[in-house]
């Protein structure tokens, strides 16, 4: 995979995630494939393929993105399904997912296994409308005598950017995840974000629901610039009616870093107390709307006069809910 799309993207993060779950899978086949492919399908048997044919060459771009599928007549033939993201409109995805469809065919006959039916689907949630090639005749500049010396193959593309809001209404998990992919990258984001928010509260399994609003608000927080640290905490505490950073353990966390980075660069030596305190700080006058004390500032306090403005943010964050 390009390194717009690698796992340290958070796109690519999210996205892989979100694979993880066998109902989410479940659900994007439903959505995506005709009803006469469905048919053939026991989608009940979807299970991730890892390593079991991928070989290494492939296995880092391929890894979490491959299952295996029972044709639902009842034998031991299956097909496998293979997903490719995209945050941006590749020019050369339509020959990648070509190479991963011969390399996955290639090592299952290396393995003396038969060759099988892959079933691709790219998943693109960029901002604008999906604008390159599709075929790889449209990719192979040739003359008309010549087409047919190239590979017939035209890759099945879900793309968010053409889905309607229509479409992605509705009481679902799965459409949920879609509109915040969809929206992730556009200025409508803060406007739409409640809404998407309200219906992962109403809708995640409650023995789960923690651990999935830590991992899509890690996201919104490293995946767009599109709304603020202070925004998000707003919408969060809107919408779970609670203080927003006790829900996001994870993003506070890495806002803390920050403040221990800076206590760092001040040449405090007591960085990790002292940092967490001064991460605290900030996240906390940004909820509050306050200007922000200059890091300059905060780096030059001990720990109980860092302590201490602690205890008054906090005390005033609790007097305002």
């Amino acid at each position: 995979m390009d390194d717009d799309e690698s796992i340290h993207n958070p796109h690519d993060r999210f996205v892989r995630r979100l694979l993880g779950e066998l109902d989410r899978v479940r659900d994007l086949v439903r959505w995506q494939l005709p009803a006469e492919v469905l048919a053939e399908l026991d989608l009940e048997s979807i299970r991730p393929a890892k390593e079991s044919f991928v070989d290494i060459a492939l296995r880092e771009g391929l890894s979490d993105l491959v299952f295996d599928v029972k044709l639902s007549r009842g034998d031991d033939a299956f097909v496998v399904l293979l997903f490719e993201h995209k945050s941006t409109a590749d020019p050369q995805t339509i020959f990648q997912v070509l190479r991963y469809i011969v390399g996955i065919n290639d090592q299952r006959l290396r393995s003396g296994q038969p060759l099988c039916c892959v079933i691709p689907l790219v998943f693109y949630h960029g901002r604008s409308p999906w604008n390159v090639a599709r075929t790889m005749q449209e990719l192979v500049e040739s003359p008309e005598p010549l087409r047919g010396f190239v590979p017939s193959f035209t890759m099945p593309l879900l793309d968010l950017s053409q889905c309607s809001d229509e479409e992605l209404r509705g009481e679902s998990v799965f459409l949920a995840y879609m509109a915040l992919l969809k929206y992730i990258k556009r200025d409508e984001l803060p406007e739409r974000l409640p809404e998407i928010l309200e219906l992962f509260r109403k809708l995640l399994p409650p023995a789960t629901a923690l651990q999935s609003f830590e991992t899509i608000l890690r996201y919104i927080a490293t995946g767009t610039d599109r709304v603020s640290k202070s925004e998000l905490i707003a919408v969060v505490t809107q919408v779970l009616q609670v203080e927003g950073t006790s829900i996001m353990p994870t993003i506070a966390e890495q806002w803390k870093q920050e403040g221990r980075q800076e206590g760092e660069r001040a040449g405090v030596k007591k960085g990790e107390q002292k940092g967490e305190l001064i991460g605290r700080i900030l996240v906390m006058e940004e909820v509050l709307k306050k200007p922000p004390t200059p890091k300059e500032r905060l780096a030059g306090q001990d720990l109980q006069q860092l302590q201490s403005q602690v205890d008054a943010l906090s005390a005033e964050m609790q007097s305002r809910r």
